[in-house]
Order: C-alpha cells, then sequence, then structure tokens
C-alpha cells in the first residue's frame, strides 16, 4: 500500500471512518474489554489530582467500543478530542451520546500536529497510537506538548519495534496484500529508546518507558474479523479468555515483559518555565513555522 499524502489525509480517514469493520461493530469484542482494561489502568495512574481538562489526540477509540477517553470522564473532567476526519469525529460524538458525557466532550476537527488550541490549556495530554500515523511525528508530539500545562503529565504510545509477536513485520504484509487499508495507514514503529530521547528532547522531565498490550496483535485482528462476520468464535472461546488473561497477569506482574508488548508509552511532566521559551530543541523551529502560518 502506497503511503497517504498529505493533502489526502482528510479524505482518507473520512473514508476509513464510512469502510471500517471495526466502525461499524454494534457491540464491544473481547479483545475491547482486556484493550479498554490495560490501557486505562495507565491513563488513570497517570491522571493528575483534580484534573479540569484532558486532550487526547484522534477520536478513533471513541468512535468504536473501546472509548478509552469517556472511561476517563469522572463528571467534572472536559475532554478535548481531536481528530482530522470529521467523519469519526462523528462517530465518537454519538458514542458520546450513548454514554451520557456528549455535554463534557469537546471535539474538534483538525490535524494533531497544528492543533488550534491554545498553549498551557490541559492538565494532562494523551495519545495511543496516533502520532504514528504522520512522518513528521515529532512535531505532534511538541503540540502534544505545546498545550499541557507546566507540571502537566503527557503520555504517547507508540507501536513497539521490539514486540514479541513481531507485529511490525505483520503490519507491513498486511500492508502489502492490502488487508490493512480499511482500518489504518502505514504506521512506524519505534525503540523504546527513541521514544525516551524524543521525550527528553521535547523537554519533559521524569520520563518513563513501559509497555501495554503483550498479547499478540493478531489475536486482536482476528477478533475484530470474525466479529465483524458475526462469527462469535473468539467471544465465546473459554481457551481465549484463559489466553487474554494469562498475557494481561505477566504484563502486570513483570515489567520487563512489557518492553516486548505491542506498544511502547513514555510517560513525562512537563517542565519549561515560564521566563524561556522551553527545553525543547524543536520549539523554536515550530514557533517560526506557526508564526508563518498566521501571517
Amino acid at each position: 500500500m502506497r503511503e497517504v499524502s498529505e493533502e489526502a489525509l482528510p479524505s482518507y480517514w473520512d473514508w476509513v471512518a464510512e469502510n471500517s469493520f471495526h466502525l461499524k461493530m454494534k457491540h464491544q469484542t473481547i479483545t475491547d474489554v482486556f484493550y479498554r482494561h490495560i490501557v486505562l489502568a495507565h491513563l488513570l495512574s497517570a491522571k493528575p489530582a483534580n484534573s479540569r481538562w484532558l486532550l487526547k489526540l484522534d477520536a478513533y477509540n471513541e468512535a468504536t467500543h473501546t472509548q478509552y477517553g469517556f472511561y476517563l470522564m469522572d463528571g467534572r473532567t472536559e475532554l478535548v478530542l481531536i481528530d482530522i476526519s470529521g467523519c469519526i469525529a462523528s462517530k465518537a460524538a454519538e458514542k458520546a451520546v450513548m454514554r451520557g458525557v456528549y455535554n463534557m466532550t469537546h471535539l474538534i476537527v483538525a490535524d494533531f500536529r497544528k492543533m488550534p488550541i491554545r498553549n498551557e490549556a490541559v492538565e494532562m495530554s494523551c495519545s495511543l497510537g496516533s502520532i504514528e500515523h504522520v512522518p513528521d511525528y515529532d512535531r505532534a508530539f511538541y503540540e502534544q506538548v505545546r498545550v499541557v500545562k507546566e507540571r502537566g503529565v503527557v503520555l504517547v504510545g507508540v507501536p513497539n519495534l521490539a514486540n514479541w509477536s513481531m507485529r511490525a513485520l505483520s503490519a507491513v504484509i498486511l500492508h502489502s496484500i492490502g488487508l490493512m487499508k480499511k482500518i489504518t495507514n502505514q504506521e512506524k514503529h519505534f525503540t523504546g529508546r527513541q521514544v525516551k530521547n524524543l521525550a527528553e528532547r521535547m523537554g519533559l522531565i521524569i520520563v518513563e518507558v513501559t509497555g501495554y498490550h503483550l498479547f499478540p496483535k493478531h489475536i486482536r485482528w482476528l477478533d475484530l474479523w470474525f466479529e465483524y462476520r458475526g462469527v462469535g468464535t473468539m467471544r465465546k472461546n473459554g481457551f481465549l479468555r484463559w489466553l487474554l488473561r494469562a498475557f494481561t497477569y505477566i504484563e502486570c506482574r513483570y515489567r520487563l515483559a512489557r518492553f516486548f508488548a505491542e506498544m511502547l508509552l513514555v510517560k513525562g511532566v512537563k517542565v519549561w518555565g515560564r521566563d524561556r521559551e522551553g527545553k525543547s530543541s524543536l520549539g523554536a523551529e515550530y514557533n517560526t513555522i506557526r508564526s508563518k502560518q498566521s501571517i
């Protein structure tokens, strides 16, 4: 599959919104449950106390049945979702209405590499499988840090190059034969050292790298494919449930195992200082870019 051009990104993701079998499902799958359980454990542990505003890049999860962002809302937390696709944002809005959180959900249709959000607007920003979809992922990371308040938390999840079940190779094969076209575009995979260095370049401190979703991505793909076709093979399979629980136990119990999971997760605290531009080496460059765009 050829890489989607910059100009075609909005229309491509609109097309995905209309054709993805994942987005057409009427109920959650067994892997949806485990995906959400594991991700929420990380998000809730990182969420600052008494936080009012949270930002999440892309609304794809909220348009499906995983809905990480909606589970973070506690009655006083406002959730900002930003997505390049108006169709995906619309589907996420429908799910927000169904969950009764629409009045606290703010959907913005925009490119998350140049977000129309002021500096230091939120207490925490997170992205889970988002920035790897664009070539200038570092700019998306920078934007995610920019909008967080001083001492706020930034979390970024990206595909893991060192995944034990060879996610990267599997994705390349599936893209080459066209089976991934209706779900996603090409994704970049990272090492733990890469994401840690990237976070530190952005001026984050107390940087921690871990991983999540130890069970093979292939199980996830098969689960979604069978459910879409109305085959309850995965959902009714007792052995699969036991296997998912076993992988989840290993992931939660052994820190080392997480570094070989499907996804890497880097967390850091923003400390730029109000009396200087910030520690990010990309800050001056992107400020220049944004100034030129506003002229």
